[in-house]
């Protein structure tokens, strides 16, 4: 009896419970189908939609946590769901797939990028660390005034406020200089986030808008693809990335959430035409560029763009976590993982790496805060050490893996590494030392994530979360 409750909310409880109502109403109707003919030929109809959605949805391959995900929603909106679905099938038309020609990538995590991005590792002669974003700013805006050419922004949010008002005005003397300015945002990341009005001074001063997936009140096929990218590329020549959105939160001067902690990095040298050619080929529904690649140091950007190209990121966290000896540190302000990021982690602590992970503390999204908690509280017990970052919300998006460090937009959750635009860049070398000493630099900040016991309705609402995790 001890471990009912625990089988109660289970999935294998789920599957008996799904299996004895539709045996009972196969039961009803072959006893009252006489009687009752049409209507049982309506549930044979809704039964035989529903049964061909689900034979689509495990034939497609893919993320199989993503398919289960599906599954569940088409059983619970029979027939409806099947329409859904059916809907998000058309209008695949390949989006953000960037090409690289005559590059000679090297083996290993180069090759792999190349083979699924199209891209390859590139060399930079300076890259500068940004640990919050009193640093970050100054350090793109002065980047940006100084641009003669071109100036690609590509973002999840762009905020009213005072930091968008510093951009207008960097982008204004970027203008002057004679340099183009192209810019992405995505439509719901920044829905309801930045007026008509504020859209029409980026227009004025001479700003070429592109609105990516629109947020409209119809089912559109693409709508659960975001690009959650953020791109900062300046005269092919600089880029920006990490997990800085155009917003004065990300600068910490209007923060309800506490000290807001995000990290960031900028590319000098030719590593930076990679990250315009991502920003191109969203532009452009696709981009080829000629391979270029000098400098005194060397780096890997990497993107997933969904769903042509996608998974590239999850497969190298894993195999980076599964090949560390020492250390897996990471910053996340999500934490839900697939089962292979899972396992990857439960074995890198098996083997004694010293593996942890630190979370906000104050969530921006409560149901969120409640699925990275009911997904950390069982890797505890395998070793792996979970904190919260108590001085308020830990948006930073990086890992350290020995001594390999990736930084980018990536959030550790099914959304981002199957579901989401998603770029990021590894490093090894002073970036990499850089972004370790500020993990440590957090972590003394930081209290271990420990839970009591959980009330019956809160441990429901984690099972019914995690149901649907895969495609929130």
């Amino acid at each position: 009896m001890r471990n009912f409750p625990k089988f109660i909310f289970s999935l294998n409880f789920l599957y008996l419970i799904l299996i004895a109502a539709e045996s009972v109403a196969i039961i009803f109707l072959c006893l009252y189908i006489p009687a009752f003919l049409p209507v049982a030929a309506a549930f044979v109809g809704i039964w035989l939609i529903t049964l061909t959605a689900v034979i689509a949805v495990v034939c497609r391959g893919g993320s199989p946590e993503i398919n289960l995900s599906l599954v569940l929603f088409l059983i619970a909106l029979p027939a409806a769901g099947a329409v859904i679905y059916a809907f998000s099938l058309f209008c695949k038309k390949e989006c953000g797939t960037l090409t690289i020609t005559g590059a000679n990538p090297a083996r290993g995590y180069e090759s792999v990028a190349y083979e699924t991005c199209g891209i390859c590792g590139a060399g930079y002669d300076k890259a500068v660390y940004f640990k919050n974003g009193e640093e970050f700013f100054p350090a793109l805006f002065k980047e940006i005034e100084r641009a003669r050419e071109r100036v690609y922004l590509e973002y999840f949010i762009v905020r009213k406020g005072e930091i968008f008002s510093q951009l207008l005005s960097a982008l204004r003397t970027a203008k002057r200089n004679g340099a183009e300015i192209k810019i992405i945002i995505d439509g719901i990341g920044s829905a309801f986030k930045t007026r008509r009005k504020d859209y029409k001074k980026l227009k004025a001063l001479g700003a070429e808008i592109k609105i990516f997936h629109r947020l409209v009140p119809l089912v559109y096929p693409r709508l659960n693809n975001r690009d959650h990218r953020k791109i900062a590329a300046i005269d092919g020549k600089t880029a920006f990335t990490g997990g800085f959105n155009i917003a004065d939160e990300y600068a910490n001067i209007k923060s309800p959430l506490g000290y807001w902690k995000d990290t960031g990095v900028a590319i000098y040298g030719d590593a930076a035409r990679i990250f315009e050619g991502m920003f191109l080929s969203v532009w452009n529904c696709g981009h080829k560029m000629k391979y270029k690649s000098n400098g005194k140091y060397r780096c890997l950007p990497f993107y997933d763009s969904p769903p042509q190209r996608a998974g590239f990121c999850e497969n190298a966290y894993s195999a980076a976590i599964f090949s560390a000896k020492e250390r897996v540190h990471i910053f996340t302000p999500y934490f839900c993982p697939s089962e292979k990021l899972a396992s990857a982690l439960e074995f890198a602590a098996l083997r004694g790496a010293d593996v942890r992970i630190v979370i906000p503390h104050i969530p921006d999204k409560k149901y969120a805060f409640e699925l990275s908690k009911a997904s950390a509280i069982p890797l505890i017990a395998k070793g792996i050490k979970f904190y919260e970052y108590t001085p308020g919300f830990m948006h930073a998006k990086s890992m350290v893996c020995d001594n390999r460090a990736f930084i980018g937009s990536y959030n550790f959750d099914f959304r981002s590494m199957r579901l989401n635009y998603e770029c990021g860049v590894m490093f090894d070398g002073e970036i990499c030392r850089q972004a370790e000493s500020d993990f440590w630099e957090c972590l003394r900040l930081s209290a271990p994530l420990r839970e009591g016991k959980l009330s019956l309705p809160r441990r429901f609402y984690r099972f019914i979360i995690k149901l649907f995790a895969p495609l929130m």
